[in-house]
């Protein structure tokens, strides 16, 4: 079987669409099939086999990638290259591309929910007014009602996704992301990087990401405030175009002591992060599954997360961690307790991410290729 793959984003960019692509182009080769990813032009890519490239100009809230334009994919060259199926992963230039290549192809078509577009129009509409984000969501939805109803399937990748989804009158199917568990698990090496960082002998409350608005950064400042132990501190690992402001905010509130920000990680590097913490907190109401917490999870770190969030489907409390609400006392309890207990946990944290193993996940992707190919 041979995969034409769509994205918005690609290497050496780094999110969690760029991770669900590599663990899903491993999981299929291991089963003998072959994926054509298509994707933006970026600085500082490097040529590599199975990957075209599309030029295209500055997406201004992350200036690393790149929005290609007019991205064109004539019929003859997904028959060259033996294309059975079109999958999209994107869902702006890249993916309209992919769902006039399917069309023009008659190609059967996937497409994937990776972002809640409607969350973010805030990037493209500066304004900060309720009304006018709200404007802004109904439009959100309309595009992606009419951008999904070219595709055969379209899938969520959790329960949570799947619902909001349905609310806004887009039927899915459930398509978990997988992560690399031979790789993000137990490794010894995070006392090294707390020596690096100057934290060791600290108890290490982890968050892992883009470091961004909407991902509900400023709820860890406030938790902070909460705990009155000088031991605890929060790692923040990642880049973003928050980043300045959070740091900002942390000083200006006295926690610059309190707070560690890493900047950007090599990816090589990023499971010895994970490593280094306690446990790990996922704030985050944006999420559409939240890999970073998986992949916690699955180095043993119990992890504490949001409630009615995706994150929420992969915690049991007091098993691999804790679901808090959005009050800041009740969090800063469960990360305390949640550091505790963390010797006792971290067993299960890891089990419980088994299930989202690359060739546990790539076979329920291939039963929905196989599906779409009947």
């Amino acid at each position: 079987m041979r995969v034409a793959l769509f994205t918005d984003s690609y290497l050496p960019n780094t999110d969690g669409v760029v991770s669900s692509i590599l663990a899903y182009r491993q999981g299929l080769a291991a089963e003998g099939h072959g994926m054509l990813v298509f994707a933006p032009d970026a600085p500082g890519a490097k040529h590599e086999r199975g990957v075209r490239r599309f030029p295209g100009v500055v997406f201004p809230p992350y200036p690393d990638y790149r929005m290609p334009l007019f991205p064109n994919i004539p019929p003859r060259l997904l028959k060259e290259e033996r294309i059975d199926l079109v999958h999209s992963k994107a869902m702006i230039t890249m993916g309209l591309a992919a769902r006039s290549a399917a069309k023009k192809a008659s190609l059967p078509s996937l497409a994937s929910l990776e972002t809640m577009i409607p969350e973010g129009t805030h990037y493209v509409i500066p304004i900060r007014n309720g009304m006018v984000e709200e404007i802004g969501r109904r439009v959100g939805w309309s595009y992606l009602r009419w951008f999904y109803s070219g595709f055969d399937v379209v899938s969520a990748p959790s329960h949570h996704a799947q619902s909001i989804m349905a609310e806004n009158r887009i039927e899915s199917v459930v398509l978990p992301s997988p992560i690399d568990t031979g790789r993000f698990k137990p490794n010894g090496k995070g006392a090294a990087v707390k020596e690096k960082l100057g934290i060791t002998g600290k108890k290490v409350v982890a968050s892992v990401g883009r470091v961004v608005k909407e991902k509900n950064y400023d709820f860890l400042l406030d938790v902070a405030k909460r705990i009155r132990d000088d031991g605890i501190v929060f790692l923040v690992v990642g880049k973003g175009p928050y980043l300045s402001e959070l740091k900002r905010k942390a000083a200006s509130h006295g926690l610059g002591k309190r707070f560690v920000f890493t900047g950007f990680v090599p990816d090589k590097n990023l499971v010895d992060y994970y490593n280094a913490a306690d446990c790990f907190v996922f704030p985050s109401k944006f999420e559409t599954q939240g890999l970073s917490a998986l992949e916690a999870l699955s180095c043993g770190k119990p992890s504490c997360v949001m409630e009615n969030t995706p994150m929420g489907e992969l915690v049991k409390n007091k098993k691999n961690g804790f679901v808090f609400s959005d009050d800041e006392s009740e969090c800063a309890n469960k990360l305390e307790s949640c550091l505790v207990r963390s010797p006792r946990m971290a067993p299960f944290a890891r089990k419980s991410a088994l299930a989202y193993s690359v060739p546990n996940c790539t076979k329920r992707l291939l039963s929905l290729y196989r599906r779409l190919l009947e």
